[in-house]
């Protein structure tokens, strides 16, 4: 039987801080389940910011000579994402962003994550943290679940995770994480379209994404590489969305 392969793909400027804290326990989980583990600290890469010119959409590689092609191969080669960052002014911090914004276009046009499912995991002082844990999830991938806390209480101000420790939160965690291994195994239901993914089946693709990319196959030539390499020119076979 082939091991699972689960990347923890940490996306906040800090290597060991609550967000990193939950996603282990959640990890935990995957492991508890039989997963190999990999993880990858958006910080110890080279990543610069995107320069939309386009390029990756005419070639099918970014104008930027850096890190992005390994870490995008190091996603491409997981079958679950564990996704994680805190919540900054109700988006993910810089460095999450950044690659986000980098791997934008090709995903877009081309459904980068087709395969990987996914949790996505936010922390915060006091702000909302599931609408980042659900964007990041969606972003690479199938979303599994979002795991969510808050580690500011007006009694002990801002708070560590590791310190502090919550049982509760991490059975949670723990539980999620080896969910996540069995729906890679065996999936236990029918995965249906979210509603951004009915959106782009069956208006999107038909009605703009295919009609631009062949009617200008010059500007589009990268993506029609790949579309072809996937089988994505028949318009009932998108990848990445489930039929």
């Amino acid at each position: 039987m082939t091991t699972v392969k689960i990347l923890a793909l940490n996306g906040s400027p800090h290597r060991a801080g609550n967000t990193v804290t939950l996603m282990k326990w959640v990890i935990e989980g995957c492991r508890s389940a039989g997963a190999s583990v990999e993880w990858m600290q958006v910080v110890d890469y080279n990543i610069g910011y995107c320069q939309g010119c386009m390029r990756c959409l005419r070639t099918g590689t970014c104008l930027l000579a850096d890190d992005l092609p390994l870490v995008r191969e190091k996603l491409l080669m997981s079958d679950g994402i564990v996704v994680g960052a805190p919540v900054y002014e109700g988006f993910p911090p810089a460095q999450m962003k950044t690659l986000m914004d980098r791997l934008t276009l090709l995903n877009l046009y081309t459904r980068t994550f087709a395969r990987q499912k996914t949790i996505g995991v936010a922390t915060s002082g006091v702000a909302p943290t599931s609408g980042v844990a659900r964007t990041l999830a969606d972003f690479f991938g199938h979303r599994v679940a979002i795991i969510g806390a808050k580690t500011t209480t007006i009694k002990h101000g801002y708070t560590r995770l590791s310190e502090v420790g919550n049982d509760r939160l991490r059975a949670q965690a723990v539980a999620l994480g080896q969910r996540l291994v069995d729906e890679i195994c065996v999936p236990r239901r029918q995965w249906l379209p979210t509603p951004i993914e009915v959106w782009f089946r069956l208006f999107l693709w038909p009605h703009v994404v295919k009609p631009l990319v062949t009617r200008h196959p010059e500007q589009f030539a990268g993506v029609m590489r790949i579309w072809k390499e996937k089988g994505m020119l028949n318009s009932l076979n998108i990848e990445g969305v489930q039929q």
